[in-house]
């Protein structure tokens, strides 16, 4: 008996602290949240080009997602809320990758020819999508007439464009098969300083998204019932960590994209927000 009460409260005094540390990350949270969506209100009017357009529509995105994550963290007491371990992490993968398209797609500096080649690479991509959607559908096949004859012309444009010489065979093959993205994630995390450790924290999220062996074997009456314990709590700080990580990121990046858009304010909040893009990391 005494053996019992002594391990009851060991879980006892286990789940005191690492509530006080989930609420602790979801106040950083919460900050991100609400900055990247004053940023994501303000952000309308800006004078940009193509790139700066996507970059604001894929920022829209991601607030969207962090306000989802939001949603699925914030109750009253922890006691009230459903742990649900699989949907936080796949909003915060979904945040990663967000970011990863945001500062392809807009962020990155690169030059006018090479934004043009990602431009043409996305645009092939989009209009496979769409081809091989409808097909799978049983869309007639005289509606995908265009889509047959456009998509060849396409890759030779893509083929033939002088930045494309410059890639590396195994990107020039990756975009071939169809990728949208000629950089891997190994790639963004040895460009980007603070990306070090993105492949082994997608792994993670992915594990915990999918009903894989490295979460499902895990589960029992205590655990992966979404009812609060050590585990699954622990499980839902990392996932807000690295949410917080990656939403913090785009938002700063998208208003020091943008420097003579936004209110010296919301600049303010942005210097309060870089610290997070790193803390606990």
């Amino acid at each position: 008996m005494k053996t019992h009460d002594h391990n009851a409260q060991g879980v006892k005094s286990s789940l005191i602290a690492i509530e006080a540390d989930f609420n602790a990350e979801l106040n950083k949270y919460i900050n991100v949240v609400e900055t990247a969506t004053l940023v994501s209100q303000n952000q309308g009017g800006v004078s940009t080009d193509g790139r700066g357009i996507r970059s604001s529509r894929i920022f829209t995105r991601q607030v969207l997602s962090g306000l989802s994550l939001l949603k699925l963290l914030s109750h009253s007491s922890p006691h009230d809320l459903l742990w649900d371990v699989g949907s936080v992490a796949s909003l915060s993968r979904n945040l990663i990758e967000g970011f990863l398209s945001l500062y392809y797609f807009g962020l990155e500096k690169i030059s006018d020819e090479e934004a043009e080649l990602r431009f043409f690479i996305a645009q092939r991509h989009r209009n496979i999508e769409l081809y091989n959607i409808r097909k799978a559908y049983n869309i007639p096949s005289s509606e995908l007439e265009d889509f047959k004859n456009g998509i060849p012309i396409e890759t030779d444009r893509i083929k033939n464009h002088l930045f494309f010489k410059t890639l590396t065979e195994a990107q020039k093959k990756r975009i071939l098969n169809g990728a949208e993205m000629y950089k891997t994630r190994q790639e963004f995390e040895a460009e980007i300083p603070f990306c070090k450790g993105l492949i082994a924290n997608y792994r993670q999220l992915s594990n915990l998204v999918h009903p894989l062996p490295l979460y499902i074997e895990q589960i029992s009456n205590d655990h992966g019932r979404g009812l609060g314990s050590v585990g699954e709590i622990g499980y839902c700080l990392l996932c807000t960590m690295f949410g917080r990580k990656y939403l913090a990121a785009s938002t700063v990046g998208i208003v020091d994209h943008f420097p003579n858009h936004f209110s010296s304010q919301i600049k303010k909040e942005i210097d309060n927000l870089r610290n997070l893009i790193h803390e606990g990391f």
